[in-house]
Formats: structure tokens, sequence, C-alpha cells
């Protein structure tokens, strides 16, 4: 995705998540854009194609998210615009905001070996003092690591890995 698409992703979101007056109802909105989302991703190719009419395309999103009559406005929009493209990375905009809204960061953190639970919580919780906020964080592994690990998170990268510790020592060797 180059830059102008991200830009038009987050302008589409930030108009879809002003939909919403509290958090409650931009909850509902998320999900109901994401089920969207999930319905039509069947029908990415047909939508994007250019010789497809746009009345047709609108027809066909109207009848398959019947019950989801605000989310099927917003992607009749984007139609519109020749947008439809962009409705995933809409989507994670959207839940971006949403996070924002309740005061949750999103963290992937990794580490040498699987973490069992309580070292999953006390990882998000150490990021969640750090951040002032809850982490939800997703975990994965990575024996090249060899020991410690490594968390993204509020677009940071804290690495407490044991690989990047040993190649500091050796550049401080061989200096």
């Amino acid at each position: 995705m180059n830059s102008e698409q991200r830009i038009a992703a987050a302008r589409y979101g930030a108009a879809y998540d002003r939909l919403s007056t509290n958090a409650q109802q931009a909850q509902q909105n998320a999900e109901q854009l994401n089920t969207a989302a999930k319905i039509l991703a069947g029908f990415s190719a047909y939508m994007q194609n250019p010789r497809l009419p746009v009345a047709q395309k609108k027809m066909i999103i109207n009848e398959a998210l019947k019950e989801l009559p605000q989310a099927a406005a917003f992607i009749n929009v984007l139609i519109e615009a020749k947008r439809y493209g962009l409705l995933n990375a809409i989507c994670a905009q959207v839940n971006t905001l949403l996070d924002d809204r309740k005061g949750i960061s999103r963290a992937i953190i990794t580490s040498a070996q699987v973490l069992g639970a309580a070292q999953q919580q006390a990882a998000e919780k150490a990021l969640g003092k750090r951040y002032g906020r809850t982490v939800r964080a997703t975990f994965r592994t990575d024996p090249a690591l060899l020991g410690g690990l490594t968390a993204q998170c509020n677009g940071e990268l804290l690495d407490g890995s044991l690989k990047t510790r040993l190649e500091k020592l050796k550049e401080e060797i061989t200096r």
C-alpha cells in the first residue's frame, strides 16, 4: 500500500469512526464494518472490476448487507469513490481508533521460547505501566533471539534480546 492509499484509509477510517458518539456505539459500528468486510471478502475482485457498473455493485452490497445498513451505506461510498480496495485497511484503522477510545495499545511481543500465561501477563502489565494504558499483545516466537524478548508497541521497538546484547558486546570488543 502506498502513502496515498494509507492516508485515504486513515481519512475514511476516521470519518467512519466519527459516526459514533460514544465508545459503545463505536464498538458496534466497528463490529458491523468488520462483519461486512468478512461477508464481502469473496466479492473483492468483482467489486474492483472497472467494467461492472457501480449500480450493480451497490445492488450486491445492499443485498448482502441488508442486516448492516450503515456499513452498506459506507461501503457504497467507497464503491463510488473507487476506494473499495481499501476496505480492509479502513477496518484496521477503525479498530485502531476504537482501541484509542478504550485506552488500549496493541503490541507484538517476540520471545525465543513460548511464554507461559503468567509471563505473558507480566509482559503486558510491564508495557501497560510504561505507556500508561492497557496493552493487549500478540505473542510470537523467534529462536534466533536466543533469549529475552522484543516488544513493538506504540511505534517503539524495545529490544531486550540476548541476540542484540551479544551483537553490541561484539561491537565493543572489536573497537
